[in-house]
């Protein structure tokens, strides 16, 4: 008898371990998001700026995503459907979205005065947009009959006390000027 109750005790401790190590493990990483334009998943990536108190130098998120051997796909997305931002869990107290022209290369193509910052504000930790033109996208003095510009999004995402904060990024195509 009492080494079915060491036993039981023994596996009791063992499963509480495992949940510890699996909770603060999952705080120690940024939570996920799930982005749905129209119909279409957007794939992102996410990269820490500062967390748990250690400062992340690292590369720009667009010239990752756009870099060669890259298994992320640039989808289209037609001018005027709607991005729908949900985090899975643990929203952040704070939260921008940037919308910037790029190059094929997820190189920023403008300076940062034509970089447009899309108002939301997140609710139930999620929050939605329109997708609309960029204005900066007729400033090229080519035309380009049937232009396609690249669109990167940046977000920010930082969490009060603690000074986590984060970056996710996702690229599309649309239509431009």
């Amino acid at each position: 008898m009492k080494k079915v109750i060491m036993g039981i005790m023994f596996i009791l401790l063992t499963t509480t371990l495992i949940i510890v190590c699996i909770s603060k493990k999952s705080s120690k990483e940024p939570p996920e998001l799930e982005i749905i334009i129209g119909d279409k998943k957007i794939e992102y990536i996410t990269s820490k700026n500062t967390w748990d108190g250690a400062i992340y130098d690292r590369l720009c998120a667009f010239k990752t995503i756009m870099k060669e051997g890259s298994n992320v796909e640039i989808p289209y997305i037609e001018i005027g459907k709607t991005a729908m931002i949900s985090f899975k869990n643990n929203p952040p107290s704070k939260f921008t979205i940037s919308d910037i022209l790029i190059d094929e290369n997820g190189k920023q193509m403008y300076s940062d005065k034509v970089i447009i910052n899309i108002p939301v504000e997140l609710k139930d930790g999620k929050c939605s947009f329109e997708i609309k033109k960029h204005f900066a996208s007729a400033l090229s003095s080519v035309y380009v009959e049937n232009k396609i510009d690249y669109r990167g999004f940046k977000m920010i995402a930082s969490w009060g006390e603690n000074k986590n904060e984060c970056e996710y990024a996702f690229i599309i195509r649309t239509d431009g000027f």
